[in-house]
């Protein structure tokens, strides 16, 4: 019949491959959609209607073709799937500072370059904002052999003074401010940082300098990206949030800076064991710790050892989680505690507090509720009034663990306190933890302190973000 749709044999092949039935490729592409923010509900049928060469549309095939990789463990290109040519990568376009990215793949800055721009323009920014998160993705440099070349050729030239000090401190009081910023929440400033990099931080690095002044940009840089795949990760915009975290891995690499590269990696490692992914994760925190500089500062220490910790308890290895979380308390103890004489402000790595939050998510994973609910607690007493997101999550955590021993009337007043906090807020975690709330929550809806916090969550949800 004329007009007739030819059948998708190869995405029927895929299907015999991976061992899937319609039902499995439906529920797992719902699955990833999920992950990366979406509410979908293909079902057999729409299975179904592809075999017979429908073509859905391009978020969805890149979710398709997600499904397929994570399942097969190996890259599954659009193509393959029978449904049209592939969509060109966000990083195929020409670096508009000389050359194709393409014939520069070992250029951290030219990639940068090509990511920010992209993401600044209102007409191309979905190609990164709506990228799918890739569980097998991994493509980033390998320390130290990959830095080395990335440094021996992409030096820039002298052709300015040597010091430029200026420029190194006005982009560390910059990352200081974007980090600060992020306490509002992944959607508080984060175009702001996007255009900040492009027009300000991409010139300078191409700008030329001595070699330690080019280094030490490199490393700064590398924070404020680092800072802005955070805020993608709040804001429930995983695939761009691990293009900015390959970033920010590619500047650390070229700048020679292991300790930032390691704080990175531990990022990317949370980032994973969030999703779901605990293998990967797990990979993710042992190459932190491994990569991190024999010198680095005893904050940075606890920090990747913390959450290489919570990554093993998380796989049931209680005896390496143990040992892996008394290591990262010896380093912790040599830090002054937040508050304190000598206490650093400015530490490159998550703060005392951070390290006690993942101590409780450590215990939790390993059964003990109670003293799980105590680090957090603790945490919570080193966090400053105005970290908004961080106390929200660790509010939530408690109430959590809180319902599930039982205790349902401090449950509520840790929501409470949840909700406190979420009204500063313009984050995509904390709105869906929100949301889960009230999901969580109707079953005691007969108990009067749940229905005071249920009205109180559903003004909550109608507050405009």
């Amino acid at each position: 019949m004329a007009g007739r749709r030819a059948a998708n044999d190869s995405l029927r092949m895929l299907l015999s491959t991976a061992d899937w039935t319609y039902e499995a490729l439906a529920r797992n592409v719902n699955a990833i959609g999920a992950e990366n923010g979406m509410r979908l509900r293909y079902d057999r049928t729409s299975v179904a209607h592809w075999l017979a060469g429908s073509v859905p549309r391009l978020r969805t095939r890149e979710l398709i073709a997600e499904a397929f990789t994570r399942r097969l463990r190996r890259p599954v290109p659009l193509v393959e799937l029978g449904m049209g040519d592939s969509a060109p990568d966000i990083l195929d376009a020409v670096d508009p500072y000389g050359g194709a990215i393409a014939e520069r793949e070992t250029s951290a800055v030219a990639r940068l370059a090509v990511l920010c721009g992209m993401d600044a323009d209102p007409a191309r920014r979905r190609l990164v904002q709506q990228s799918v998160y890739g569980a097998m993705r991994l493509d980033v440099p390998v320390w130290p052999e990959r830095s080395n070349a990335c440094r021996s050729t992409e030096r820039p030239t002298a052709s300015g003074p040597a010091g430029r000090l200026e420029d190194i401190e006005g982009l560390r009081d910059a990352a200081d401010f974007f980090r600060r910023a992020g306490d509002f929440g992944g959607r508080h400033a984060r175009t702001a940082l996007v255009s900040y990099l492009h027009d300000d931080v991409v010139p300078r690095l191409h700008a030329g300098s001595h070699e330690i002044t080019h280094l030490r940009l490199l490393t700064e840089a590398t924070r404020l990206v680092h800072v802005l795949a955070r805020m993608y990760v709040d804001d429930v915009k995983n695939g761009a949030a691990q293009h900015y975290h390959h970033a920010a891995l590619r500047l650390a690499a070229e700048a020679g800076d292991r300790t930032a590269y390691a704080v990175v990696l531990r990022s990317m490692s949370t980032h994973a064991l969030d999703l779901g992914h605990r293998r990967t994760a797990l990979r993710l925190s042992e190459a932190a710790v491994s990569t991190a500089s024999a010198d680095a500062p005893p904050e940075v220490r606890a920090s990747l050892l913390s959450q290489l910790a919570l990554a093993q308890a998380t796989m049931g290895d209680r005896c390496r989680a143990t040992a892996s979380l008394a290591t990262a308390e010896r380093h912790q103890h040599q830090v002054s505690t937040p508050g304190t004489a000598g206490h650093d402000a400015h530490a490159p790595c998550s703060s005392w507090a951070s390290v006690t939050a993942r101590k409780g998510r450590t215990l939790a994973a390993l059964g003990d509720r109670a003293s799980a609910i105590t680090a957090l607690r603790l945490s919570l007493e080193h966090r400053p009034a105005t970290a908004y997101l961080s106390r929200a999550l660790t509010h939530a955590e408690i109430a959590r663990l809180l319902l599930g021993g039982g205790r349902l009337d401090e449950a509520c007043t840790a929501w409470h306190r949840f909700l406190d906090d979420h009204l500063h807020l313009r984050s995509g975690r904390a709105d869906r933890i929100l949301a889960e709330l009230r999901g969580e929550l109707r079953v005691h809806a007969a108990h009067p302190p749940v229905r005071v916090l249920l009205r109180r969550a559903d003004t909550a949800v109608r507050r405009p973000g």
